[in-house]
């Protein structure tokens, strides 16, 4: 198939699992950004009036609950360029640009190589406005307020790419939260000052631009965050407005009710994701307007979110790098979830996950879809693919996402062969286009997950699709073995599994043509046999932090010939 029918019929099957509604939702948001730069100077008065009738500032107890969370995720997040922000160098995904000085920001600025200009986005989030008013508050708000007019000039709706970056609901959105939180924080000898007015002042167009923006195409991370963010600005008011009261229950059954399944898992199924959506639910929880029965199933969807997100996390403290994930952009579990129970083996049907957990060892199994068929954007074709730890070290590593820019980097990281399930060379379940994309797609299911009474945990995994079938069964023994079973239906066909090892782990004994190697890392010693498969080496790489590559030994396990299955085994030894 050529690149261009390839493309159209790619984008033709992304479309028909889209639901009218959306269709026309995006419809509109392009139609807006064509037409709006066109009547630029009404559209900004437009917001103004808007953003004018808002209550004034005048935050209680919930605000300040709210804002504490919010302060942990951006604390996490952005205390690496305070005080650096003063003086114009930011860090964002692993990249440091110095601008020279805070009146010299370029907000158009091309930190990204290809078409997803991330870096920037950061940039316009104002993330470091609440984490630098943290340490600095007079400081901290008068460098806020420095920056507006610039930024306002930048980004004044003249034209549409304003609106797919600083202007984009997103970024309005983060803005929000950020700004909202670090004046809640904020001394209270600060409010009435003009730096606190002008910062105040640009925190209600934001609200008033966001009013007039939300992803309801989009939906789930995209509109929890749409909401979280108005929600704050609510409770940070002297009366909740009734527009922002509005909003919030219009969409409270999108958000609430459909973005999480009964386990607590996030659809899109990023644990990054899974970790932001609970500083969105103890934000909403707050929120005085909801029934008692919206409370009740608000504080449902917390508790089990912070579970799944407890179920998620390796032993290095960060989630799993499944889908669109990387470290950094929260903070640890730990920080999330302080005093949470360590979790053995935990089964999240809705998500398609499953962790097994003995000691030391930690395994996530993903039996699940790509994501939700309307939106699955952030998805990987991980199927049936494990990340596993042993202590803090891990020893079985996703590609992880080093780029949202479409292209083949992108491709490759998302692409079935280059995640460790069981893979089939020349096919492949997934069609993707551009940076988020998916045209035919497939599901894994999760066959049977069960610990039993001598304390055997166990999950079993499969997928089908353009006439052939693989499974993975799991196996957990309480005396840290850990076994994998892979299994091809697929007559004729190069059937493989690749793992990714990072390149902190030594062989230290045996060697791949024996079918066994040992391997150690911090005092930490594992070994790798397969019972009735061939192994053998290659060069890999991973990406657990966004734009940068890490080294990895990509260990390959193959049936013998004649044979349609293939196994291995791990088994931790212990301390060096």
């Amino acid at each position: 198939m050529n690149s261009f029918l390839h493309k159209v019929t790619t984008a033709l099957h992304a479309i028909s699992h889209v639901p009218p509604r959306a269709l026309i939702g995006h419809a509109q948001r392009r139609y807006r950004n064509k037409t709006v730069p066109l009547r630029a100077a009404s559209y900004r008065a437009a917001v103004g009036n808007a953003a004018a009738s808002f209550p004034d500032f005048a935050p209680g107890e919930p605000a300040q609950r709210a804002a504490a969370v919010v302060a942990v995720f951006q604390e996490a997040k952005q205390a690496k360029n305070v005080p650096d922000c003063l003086s114009g160098r930011f860090t964002f995904l692993n990249r440091t640009i110095d601008f020279g000085g805070a009146d010299r920001i370029d907000w158009t600025v091309r930190a990204d190589e290809g078409n997803h200009q991330l870096w920037r986005w950061n940039l316009a989030n104002f993330g470091y406005a609440c984490t630098l008013m943290e340490h600095a508050p007079e400081e901290g708000l008068a460098f806020v307020a420095a920056l507006i007019p610039g930024f306002l000039h930048s980004a004044d709706f003249s034209r549409s790419t304003h609106f797919s970056e600083t202007w984009h609901p997103y970024a309005a959105s983060q803005r929000t939260l950020a700004l909202t939180a670090a004046l809640v924080r904020a001394p209270r000898r600060l409010q009435g000052t003009p730096d606190w007015h002008r910062v105040e002042g640009f925190l209600r167009w934001n609200v008033a631009f966001l009013l007039r923006n939300l992803e309801t195409e989009l939906g789930y991370n995209h509109l929890e965050r749409n909401l979280s963010a108005l929600a704050l600005f609510g409770l940070s008011r002297a009366t909740f407005p009734p527009v922002v009261a509005d909003a919030l229950r219009r969409n409270f059954g999108a958000v609430i009710e459909a973005s999480f399944g009964e386990d607590g898992v996030q659809l899109e199924r990023s644990a990054m994701y899974q970790s932001l959506s609970v500083q969105s639910l103890r934000i909403l929880r707050e929120v005085p307007i909801w029934s008692a029965e919206q409370s009740r199933l608000i504080g449902q969807r917390l508790e089990r979110v912070e579970e799944a997100l407890a179920a998620l996390t390796l032993g290095d403290d960060q989630p799993v790098m499944f889908n669109d994930a990387w470290v950094g952009e929260g903070p640890a579990t730990s920080a999330v979830l302080p005093g949470a129970l360590s979790v053995g083996f935990h089964v999240m049907r809705d998500g398609g996950y499953v962790r097994l957990a003995s000691g030391p060892f930690i395994a996530v199994l993903d039996a699940g879809p790509i994501g939700v068929d309307m939106n699955p954007g952030h998805g990987h074709a991980d199927f049936l693919a494990i990340e596993a730890s042993v202590g803090p070290c891990r020893l079985i590593v996703d590609p992880g996402t080093y780029s949202y820019s479409a292209g083949q980097v992108r491709d490759e990281a998302r692409a079935w062969h280059s995640h460790n399930g069981p893979s089939v060379a020349g096919l492949a379940p997934v069609q993707f286009l551009g940076s988020f994309k998916v045209g035919r797609r497939c599901a894994a299911t999760l066959v049977e997950a069960a610990i039993g009474a001598d304390g055997r945990q166990s999950a079993t995994g499969r997928l089908a699709f353009a006439g052939i079938a693989v499974e993975r069964q799991v196996v957990l023994t309480p005396d840290l073995v850990f076994e994998i079973q892979d299994r091809w239906s697929a007559s004729g066909a190069t059937c493989s599994s690749r793992f990714l090892i990072p390149a902190a782990w030594r062989v230290v004994e045996g060697d791949v043509s024996e079918g066994r190697v040992v391997l150690e890392q911090d005092g930490w010693r594992v070994e790798l046999r397969t019972p009735d498969g061939s192994l053998s080496l290659d060069a890999g790489r991973w990406s657990r932090r966004y734009n940068v590559w890490e080294e990895a030994t990509a260990l390959v396990l193959a049936p013998r010939p004649g044979l349609d299955r293939a196994g291995l085994r791990i088994t931790v030894l212990g301390a060096a």
